[in-house]
């Protein structure tokens, strides 16, 4: 298990209760601390005896380097990479299972849900074994290289990790190690049903990165790295649904009066134009994002009148 922490003390302690009664039996849980002051640290502590932690606690370089130290610092054969999100009872249990039944897995998805536990991440219908890297794409879209969901063999996951360099301060080198381990991996896992809660993603929310650049744009310049690998038009309908969340994101947030998340900063028209030029929505969402927000507001509020 690969936790980075930084600013998130109350969030990690509750990751770490969820862990509590879990079957850990061949399980070690990894923590990189990135903060400054030792509130984290404390806490990990009160942990020691309870929980198989081996914490590191060094400078802030950014959740790209975390999980690349992380995923360097474990020792077991497989890697599952989490957040700040709860594990339901029972869920190690799970996934140990599924790999002592095929120890050939090279890369499986975990499914979850939101706290309230009623909402999916992915409708995968059922649990079930994955030849085909295509199908891998498909099936997850933009949910590819959500870190609590990803789990690698580790010699897969290894193999990336020079060429993921370049792409450090994306804020996605989990999705170029997820797709990396789908190109050199052969036998891939999705599992499904509830196995960990995430906190739910309100409109505004204040984020640590420019949330347009990183999912409307950073995602697409990684993505796109393995367009000789995967079927091209499964890849475009796959970006085109990412682009198509991210801007509608930018527009709706900007509507509701909100200066934070999405609708923070200015778009980047010029990056956009060089990665989706040749989509067609392109067109539509540099108007509307383009638009001044007191405008766009009065659309919103007529829009939601009809």
């Amino acid at each position: 298990m690969c936790i980075p922490t930084y600013g998130q003390t109350r969030q990690l302690k509750r990751t770490l209760d969820s862990l509590l009664g879990q079957d850990l039996q061949d399980v070690e849980i990894v923590i990189r601390d990135d903060n400054s002051d030792a509130e984290t640290e404390k806490m990990v502590a009160a942990y020691r005896g309870k929980l198989p932690i081996r914490y590191f606690r060094l400078r802030k370089e950014g959740v790209d380097r975390a999980f690349m130290f992380l995923s360097r610092e474990a020792e077991g054969n497989f890697v599952w990479w989490f957040g700040d999100d709860v594990f339901c009872p029972g869920a190690i249990g799970n996934v140990m299972k599924v790999l002592m039944t095929h120890p050939t897995i090279d890369f499986m998805y975990i499914n979850s849900t939101d706290l309230s536990g009623a909402e999916y991440s992915v409708q995968i219908c059922g649990s079930r074994m994955v030849k085909d890297r295509n199908e891998m794409l498909a099936q997850l879209k933009d949910q590819l290289g959500f870190c609590s969901a990803m789990l690698f063999k580790r010699e897969i996951l290894l193999t990336g990790m020079d060429r993921a360099e370049q792409f450090i301060g994306t804020s996605w080198v989990t999705l170029f190690l997820s797709l990396n381990a789908l190109v050199v991996g052969r036998t891939f896992y999705l599992l499904d049903g509830k196995n960990f809660l995430s906190d739910p993603k309100p409109p505004g929310e204040t984020r640590w990165y420019d949330s347009f650049e990183v999912h409307g744009i950073n995602y697409s310049i990684v993505a796109r790295q393995f367009e000789e690998f995967f079927d091209r038009k499964i890849l475009k309908r796959v970006l085109a649904y990412k682009f198509g969340r991210s801007w509608r994101a930018v527009v709706v947030e900007r509507a509701q009066g909100f200066t934070t998340g999405f609708a923070c900063a200015s778009p980047k028209m010029v990056k956009m134009a060089k990665l989706y030029w040749n989509y067609p929505e392109f067109y539509l969402a540099s108007i509307l994002m383009l638009m001044p927000r007191p405008i766009l507001r009065l659309c919103y509020a007529l829009y939601k009148r009809t």
